[in-house]
């Protein structure tokens, strides 16, 4: 790809994260005003002035909306950028603690409000674990590159596994919680537990 290809891909997939990132933005707002349930996609599409093909190619459905982390990708960008050396599960802990300690403030308040949703709408809340499940290939990516292997190495994939069954459960431990300061407690219990994790799953 020459190298003016390569910046209308990357300028392309800028506008698109963009564009994902105001339909949520806004949507969120929307859902805090009126409520999850009584928000339509219509509203959200007039108010981000984007077309319905266009707000479904982002998400499926209206709980995709609030179940999207960006958190997901970040948390393994900055796990890429410490030594290969470490132990995973430290650089894994590290990394999430770095992401939050560094956030913006709007950003932590959007991640509150889409934690709030996630514990408090039935519907979401059914679908945490098995969202959560589906990031096991994008860790087990991260993985693989980081220790040169291929993404399906047992190895990786168990590893990549019991990082995620370990997220899944910090969650579900501290899923009733939506009192003032949940986040900091859930992200607290979320590094307990993975502080758990034996030292023998390193790669």
């Amino acid at each position: 790809m020459s190298p003016g290809n390569a910046e209308k891909v990357s300028l392309r997939e800028r506008k698109k994260a963009k564009t994902k990132s105001a339909i949520q933005k806004e949507a969120l707002r929307l859902f805090a005003e009126k409520g999850y349930e009584a928000t339509t996609v219509e509203e959200i599409v007039d108010i981000v002035e984007v077309s319905r093909a266009t707000f479904f190619r982002y998400f499926p459905t209206k709980a995709d909306i609030v179940l999207h982390d960006v958190g997901d990708s970040m948390v393994v960008q900055a796990l890429e950028n410490l030594p290969k050396d470490d132990p995973v599960i430290e650089s894994l802990r590290l990394a999430i603690r770095r992401l939050h300690e560094e956030a913006s403030e709007a950003g932590l308040s959007l991640n509150r409000q889409r934690e709030e949703l996630l514990r408090r709408v039935p519907e979401l809340r059914a679908r945490v674990p098995g969202h959560m499940a589906q990031a096991i290939p994008l860790l087990a990516s991260a993985l693989a590159r980081r220790c040169e292997r291929s993404a399906e190495d047992i190895d990786v994939l168990a590893v990549s596994g019991a990082i995620i069954g370990a997220a899944i459960a910090a969650w579900i431990s501290t899923a009733d919680d939506v009192s003032e300061g949940f986040m900091q407690r859930h992200l607290m219990r979320l590094d307990a537990v993975l502080a758990q994790l034996p030292a023998e799953l390193s790669l």
